[in-house]
């Protein structure tokens, strides 16, 4: 018997009229591209602008390719697959997009013809990469984007373009409605995986069944998830980007996963953490305590608030936190911060921008030439800093961890006495938690898009 049923009713079907909407989203997310990006060519004094997807990545002295992932600003305008295809975007012109089909028996070559995304691109295809990168030679006031600069470059096309970079970024941290739709579908999608993933762990699953359990729920390889997802028990809790999946571990205390899903190639980013019945009481109340704190935090959201300012609010909510579960004493949580105890607990940011990048782009950005939000305050070294405003997705994602190299230095010296080292030492078996939700600014506030399809 397996270990959970899976139930495939918990996959969401999306009807002929979303398709339609989403058509009709995708036709308006083009227009506005085309719009935004003829402005910054005309800023930048540039007649064109040229997109690679990038190219396939071989494994040292083998005919193996690392995953493919097309590059970002190809899938901001396209949602095709593959590598070698081009974009080029001039103004007043249909978005041309040059697609290599090879003739080959190796692999498989999907046609997209009768995809609705078609229409919006003046389309050619070529069997081999050489003639497409023949399409765009002798463009001297044409920029490139892509990882190929090396070949870019050795045809004239002008690599380094910082200020259209800002520019293209800044428009890119404003989501349209298309993409929230897609941000949406990838929320729903990485939902039904972790209710499978919740099951598992309190069926008594290792970390591998736990994870397959997940993988199997949103019907999907590991090389298609947006990253490698993080899937903790116990003490593993305390390891940020912890990867292995054991197998052996089983019937685990606490549980912490991070998975997400990514639909057209934008990326939902959530995280859950769970408490056993054999949980200690104390970090079953610390997760209580969290749950509320993170919400606190999303309610804080609104168009003009600074991400360094939700940051420091954060530490301040966690160190009061720690205070009154007794893992901190005889220290308010102003000095609890100054002296950077709620970074023992708390390593990380708060959040960071979403979008077709887990970490997406333009978030420490202050306008739209690229200038760069200066580090303010106690917090220096954030890459989110940026003034949020309506159109910003953003993750929210505090945690309180129990991580030993960061404690240890505590043990002794003046702050020691300001550690409940016998209960810190129970809660250390537990690892640690995290809550992560994906959040829309909007212009009264925010849209949890997570929170509408997984509490």
């Amino acid at each position: 018997m397996p270990l959970i049923e899976l139930n495939l009713r918990g996959i969401t079907q999306f009807s002929l009229g979303d398709d339609l909407a989403l058509a009709t989203l995708f036709r308006q997310h083009i227009s506005q591209r085309q719009k935004t990006t003829e402005a910054a060519l005309r800023e930048c004094r540039f007649e064109a602008l040229v997109i690679g997807a990038g190219a396939l990545v071989y494994h040292a002295d083998d005919d193996r390719t690392y995953p493919f992932r097309s590059y970002h600003h190809f899938s901001h305008w396209c949602p095709l697959k593959g590598p070698n295809h081009i974009l080029i975007i001039k103004p007043g012109q249909k978005p041309q997009l040059l697609v290599h089909l090879p003739e080959d028996f190796w692999h498989e070559h999907i046609d997209h013809s009768e995809e609705s995304w078609v229409s919006e691109f003046d389309i050619k295809v070529y069997a081999e990469e050489e003639l497409i990168w023949e399409q765009v030679d002798e463009m001297p006031y044409a920029a490139y984007l892509g990882p190929d600069k090396v070949k870019a470059a050795s045809l004239g096309l002008k690599t380094e373009v910082p200020n259209l970079m800002a520019r293209l970024n800044w428009e890119r941290s404003f989501k349209s409605e298309y993409e929230v739709k897609c941000l949406e579908r990838a929320t729903k999608r990485a939902a039904v995986g972790h209710v499978a993933a919740r099951e598992a762990f309190f069926a008594g699953g290792s970390e591998l069944d736990i994870h397959h359990a997940y993988i199997r729920a949103i019907r999907c390889t590991d090389h298609s998830l947006p990253y490698e997802a993080i899937v903790c028990l116990d003490q593993k809790s305390a390891i940020l980007h912890y990867q292995r999946k054991r197998d052996k571990t089983r019937m685990g205390k606490s549980f912490l996963i991070d998975a997400g899903f990514q639909y057209r190639g934008y990326a939902s980013d959530i995280t859950r953490s769970y408490a056993a019945d054999e949980a200690p009481d104390e970090f079953r109340a610390l997760l209580s305590g969290m749950s509320k704190l993170q919400q606190r935090l999303c309610a804080m959201i609104k168009p003009g608030i600074s991400f360094e300012h939700l940051h420091t609010q954060a530490h301040l909510e966690i160190a009061q936190l720690l205070i009154d579960h007794d893992i901190l004493r005889g220290i308010d949580r102003e000095r609890a911060v100054d002296e950077k105890l709620s970074s023992v607990f708390f390593p990380h940011g708060l959040g960071h921008m979403l979008g077709l990048c887990v970490h997406d782009v333009g978030g420490s950005q202050q306008d739209r030439v690229g200038t760069v939000t200066p580090a303010t305050g106690r917090f220096k070294n954030l890459r989110t800093r940026r003034i949020l405003d309506a159109g910003n997705v953003i993750t929210i994602e505090p945690g309180v961890y129990f991580i030993k190299i960061l404690l240890a230095p505590h043990r002794q010296g003046a702050l020691s006495q300001h550690f409940n080292w016998p209960l810190v030492d129970v809660l250390t078996s537990c690892g640690g938690i995290r809550i992560e939700d994906d959040v829309l600014v909007t212009r009264s506030g925010i849209r949890n898009i997570t929170r509408e399809c997984l509490p």
